[in-house]
């Protein structure tokens, strides 16, 4: 039973809805399932009708939940190409979005680095996964790609093999650990290729690349991925649209 809650410093809704998300994060509703209705949460929560829907609107602009009409609201859940186009934005000159091909090269065990551990808020050592990939769009490879993963995040997952690891990770993340990434943070600069992009890029040492370091988040904005990408831009480019 949850205690009601109280006011305090945030608005009454928003305290209800940090409240669910702790709920979906500890995975009490799974992505996909139904969460009681409103009139039973609003009781449950010793809120108003209008102030639990506020939360809902909430959590389902942020597509944190789903709402159906007649059924209720529900975990929301996204298949693989949902995941990539999400949080894709590399396109080509003409704006045309390509599903990008993932050559996994391998997946090791570390100890994570200062700047992984900055990243992903874990202690400096702590046990991490790091996945080097290379990724094609329209047969060309254009995006060489290492991922960082704290190891206790996602237990187990520094067992699984390489060849097991999918074409998009998100929904993978979402399915297998639970982990739901619901946010992402970049920045973007401009580098050279050195002999590691070369080889993979099949690009002269030294020829310009777009550098992208993201590290995404889940729904409670905890840090879940550290990832760097180097990427060839001749025929495509990173697009993003502001509001």
């Amino acid at each position: 039973m949850h205690m009601p809650v109280k006011p305090a410093f945030n608005p009454l809704y928003q305290q209800v809805k940090e409240s669910l998300l702790r709920r979906i994060a500890a995975g009490e509703w799974a992505p996909g399932s139904f969460l009681p209705s409103e009139p039973v949460l609003a009781e449950e929560y010793g809120v108003s009708h209008g102030t639990l829907r506020k939360a809902l609107n909430e959590l389902t602009a942020e597509r944190r939940v789903v709402r159906y009409q007649g059924k209720g609201t529900a975990v929301a859940t996204f298949d693989a190409d949902e995941a990539l186009f999400r949080f894709f934005r590399i396109v080509s000159c003409e704006d045309r979005r390509t599903l990008p091909i993932s050559e996994v090269l391998g997946a090791a065990p570390g100890k994570a680095t200062p700047e992984e551990a900055a990243a992903l808020d874990i202690p400096l050592g702590a046990p991490v996964l790091r996945i080097e990939r290379v990724r094609s769009l329209d047969g060309v490879p254009l995006l060489n790609e290492r991922i960082t993963l704290s190891c206790a995040r996602m237990p187990g997952i520094e067992a699984i093999p390489v060849g097991a690891l999918p074409n998009t990770l998100y929904d993978f993340f979402q399915k297998r650990f639970n982990v739901t990434i619901a946010k992402a943070d970049e920045s973007i600069t401009a580098v050279a290729a050195d002999k590691i992009d070369a080889e993979r890029l099949v690009v002269p040492v030294g020829h310009p690349l777009l550098a992208i370091r993201r590290v995404a988040m889940d729904i409670e904005e905890n840090p879940v991925e550290l990832r760097h990408t180097r990427c060839v831009t001749a025929n495509f480019h990173y697009r993003t649209k502001l509001s």
